[in-house]
């Protein structure tokens, strides 16, 4: 469905406006009209006859004969009263409908079937409807402010969409205070129709929005959100904040992967490899805000960082953070405790006329002799002087710094609480810089085998990796008249000796028929009620000696897919949690990088003169475990661990496929 008329509607009619200025219809009529929004403007009321001077209808069925498709409806009601809005409005025609109307899931069970009526009413009359439970939506382009939240009227660049009306409350008022405006402003309320994907796919063509930031609490599509930003992210920022992190998933995990590539590792992992940038806090999200300036982020100048400051121990704090974050010190320049306007102005004017000079952060701390609101204002000066230079401040302190910090936040200079704050935020509009153009648009791979893995059984395990190209470490049924070749490793395997090390499950370095023997007893005798069950049994692979021990693996999202694991690996994968995740659309390149982004790369590709390992037959394993992720998606988690990493090979020693 269009949301052209959504975002663009001929006329708004408002179910729910009252006289009553306390009431939220009201105030949601009072904003439609504040705005400046040119087009008709309907109140709905069982019993007034006039609304704010304007004529009120009892239904939406009275309203004048028009094109009722290209109108917009306003729903604040209670929650039981909304059903019959909804068929009201399929039966006339119209297709875009908000709900600010709490009382749906969030209320409970009560609340959960309604709105599962809300769902059905949609799909069934194609309506495109917002909410419930919402804020409401802001269009500054065309005048339009369907929320009962206040908001500035200036048209910006910037949109913005929260799943949390409280937060979306909170960024409108903090807005107030800034010269920072926005095109669209979108609450999503409960998504129970319109999710985040519709949304960005209608505002990411309007080129008149340079920067997109959503606040998100929940992801039901992520390989189409994943989609959807990476086609975005080409051409302009998309900044998300995920809330929401729970360890629940790790608790009831099977496989190391599941219990390593938590909820929000996994929603990290997929939103970066889409190309957005990923917001950790409330803060980032503001200090983003407050930093974003149209065109900044396009300018591929020289990104070193000039630092001028009138305090020592600040400005190492801030250098010590530049380092931290890779990023690159033009130059630290201290005015010394005494530094007046007039210095920070005459030390300004000689870095910014430098062409190679491109981004200062101002640091001040009020002294005696320090002119705060002076310095602010030669701040301001500068930034018009050099509309394409980045000025940052951060103007340390409280009452004595609170006039100027306001005048910087009202010329828009991005003004910090911090330094390392202005740094942490630099430094991911850097990174979405230098990386937009490289953005591989994302598209989930579905091939499915024709056979499923139906089993768990390890050896069948090991066969199907087999099948894929993995090569494997000779591995047979334990029998005692079976000769075998010295040293071996023996092991209990099934669905019961999933974390085998932890069961004492594990015998290595035997030597001969006779310590196997014994081995096999020990064990047996150990678990004698487990192997009762068919699956359950012990099999011998040869003594694998001079290799590294990595873990790869990978866990299926129910809403990204599958997202690929490695690791250190062996005894060690819980201990140290040295891994790294990938989305599976893997190629070679990107399997590389994975491999190179492990702490322990240097190792393997040979530090300090040792002899390197067999770095690239361990990037088509991931290869191959990922075409077998895309093509099995009946495995919900799969380990290999460990993978026996060698000079000239690299060989699966260990596998759990949990179906």
């Amino acid at each position: 469905m269009s949301l052209n008329y959504f975002f663009k509607p001929r006329a708004i009619a408002v179910v729910g406006a009252s006289s009553n200025r306390q009431k939220i219809g009201r105030q949601i009529f009072d904003n439609i009209i504040k705005g400046g929004y040119e087009g008709k403007i309907y109140p709905i009321n069982l019993t007034s006859r006039s609304i704010a001077n304007r004529l009120a209808y009892s239904s939406l069925s009275e309203l004048p004969r028009m094109e009722f498709k290209s109108m917009l409806v306003v729903i604040a009601i209670p929650a039981p009263l909304v059903i019959d809005e909804i068929k009201k409005c399929a039966k006339l025609g119209i297709k875009n409908i908000i709900i600010i109307s709490a009382g749906f899931r969030e209320s409970g069970a009560a609340g959960k079937r309604l709105e599962k009526k809300n769902i059905s009413l949609a799909a069934k009359y194609q309506l495109n409807i917002l909410g419930p439970n919402c804020l409401g939506m802001i269009n500054t382009f065309e005048g339009i402010n369907t929320t009962f939240a206040s908001a500035k009227k200036q048209i910006g660049n910037i949109a913005f969409l929260s799943q949390s009306g409280a937060i979306g409350s909170a960024a409108l008022d903090w807005l107030k205070n800034k010269n920072i405006n926005f095109g669209y402003f979108v609450s999503l309320g409960n998504k129970a129709v319109m999710t985040e994907n519709d949304i960005l796919e209608q505002i990411s063509r309007d080129s008149r929005i340079d920067l997109i930031v959503a606040y998100l609490e929940e992801i039901q599509s992520g390989q189409e959100l994943m989609t959807i930003i990476s086609r975005i992210a080409k051409r302009k920022p998309v900044a998300i904040l995920k809330s929401g992190q729970s360890d629940l998933g790790r608790k009831i995990a099977l496989s190391h992967t599941g219990s390593l590539a938590g909820s929000q590792e996994v929603i990290k992992t997929g939103l970066q490899r889409a190309g957005a940038i990923w917001l950790d806090n409330l803060e980032d999200l503001f200090n983003l805000l407050g930093l974003f300036q149209k065109n900044l982020w396009q300018n591929k100048k020289n990104q070193d960082i000039y630092v001028v400051s009138n305090a020592g121990g600040p400005a190492v704090l801030t250098v010590d953070e530049i380092s931290r974050q890779q990023l690159n010190l033009g130059g630290n320049f201290d005015l010394l405790g005494d530094a007046d306007a007039k210095r920070y102005q005459s030390t300004l004017k000689k870095l910014l006329i430098n062409p190679r000079v491109n981004n200062v952060l101002v640091i001040l701390t009020p002294q005696n002799v320090t002119q705060p609101l002076e310095t602010a204002q030669v701040l301001v000066s500068l930034n018009k002087k050099y509309p394409h230079k980045l000025i940052m401040a951060s103007f340390l302190g409280g009452p004595a710094v609170t006039d100027a910090k306001k005048l910087l936040e009202k010329n828009n200079v991005p003004v910090f609480d911090y330094p390392e704050e202005a740094i942490l935020s630099f430094k991911k509009i850097i990174d979405y810089k230098n990386n937009y153009q490289s953005i591989i648009p994302y598209k989930p791979l579905t091939k499915k085998s024709r056979t499923k893995i139906n089993s768990g059984d390890y050896l069948k395990s090991l066969a199907w990796l087999k099948k894929y190209g993995i090569k494997t470490v000779r591995t047979t049924k334990y029998s005692a008249k079976t000769k075998y070749q010295y040293p071996v490793v023996l092991k209990a395997v099934g669905p019961n000796f999933l974390h085998k090390s932890e069961k004492g499950a594990v015998i290595t370095n035997l030597s001969n028929a006779k310590e196997l023997k014994l081995a096999a007893k020990k064990l047996n005798g150990k678990y004698k009620k487990l192997f009762v069950q068919s699956t359950n049994y012990l099999v011998v692979q040869p003594q694998i000696e001079q290799k590294q021990e990595i873990i790869v693996g990978f866990k299926r999202d129910k809403s990204f897919g599958p997202i690929l694991m490695l690791g250190l690996g062996g005894i060690y994968t819980e201990i140290f949690k040295e891994v790294v995740l990938i989305t599976s659309d893997l190629n070679y390149q990107r399997a590389q990088q994975m491999i190179k982004s492990l702490k322990i790369y240097p190792l393997l590709s040979g530090a300090r003169n040792q002899a390197s390992y067999d770095v690239r037959g361990l990037a088509q394993i991931l290869l191959k475990l990922a075409k077998l992720a895309n093509e099995h998606p009946e495995v919900k988690e799969l380990d290999i661990n460990p993978v026996f990493l060698q000079a000239k090979q690299s060989l699966a020693a260990d596998v759990r496929i949990i179906i």
